[in-house]
């Protein structure tokens, strides 16, 4: 993004004005959204079924869907979106966590347009935002950006 023109730097800026210029708020409100309607219950229905053998309908699901080895995909799967969002959160290795992500939310959308759910749009939606975070990384309001985490080069000073 072009910050200033001509000889002299820009005025330096507010880390909220930041937050709002980059793809960090996208990332955020996302990665809360995906913890809040599905991440967290995710997580805790897995911990159920894994540890105190509840029955949860994710498995079931897994298996009507024709995918093997359901009892064992659908936490792993809580677990992945659980980590997802948390990692969308915080900003923390962003585009490692979309890439993990990716398998999971194409196979949803296939799984969801087959059955003709309305939950195809947000699908779509999440499939955007992951494409998007994997090619813009995580913003300037990250813990990538405060280790610098993801940018190609060095800063060595000679």
């Amino acid at each position: 993004m072009l910050e200033y023109t001509g000889g002299a730097p820009a005025a330096a800026q507010s880390p909220l004005s930041s937050l709002f210029k980059t793809v960090a708020i996208v990332r955020i409100g996302t990665g809360t959204l995906l913890m809040a309607r599905h991440g967290f219950s995710a997580a805790v229905s897995a911990y159920h079924f894994f540890w105190k053998e509840q029955p949860w309908p994710w498995v079931p699901a897994f298996h009507d869907a024709g995918l093997p080895y359901a009892h064992l995909l659908a936490p792993f799967t809580a677990v992945i979106v659980a980590a997802v969002a948390l990692s969308w959160i915080l900003g923390f290795l962003t585009r490692l966590f979309a890439v993990l992500f990716l398998p999971v939310i194409i196979t949803a959308l296939v799984l969801l347009q087959k059955d003709g759910s309305v939950q195809v749009e947000a699908a779509w939606l999440y499939l955007f935002i992951t494409v998007t975070l994997l090619l813009f990384g995580s913003g300037a309001v990250s813990v990538d950006q405060l280790f610098r985490l993801g940018q190609g080069g060095s800063n060595k000073r000679h």
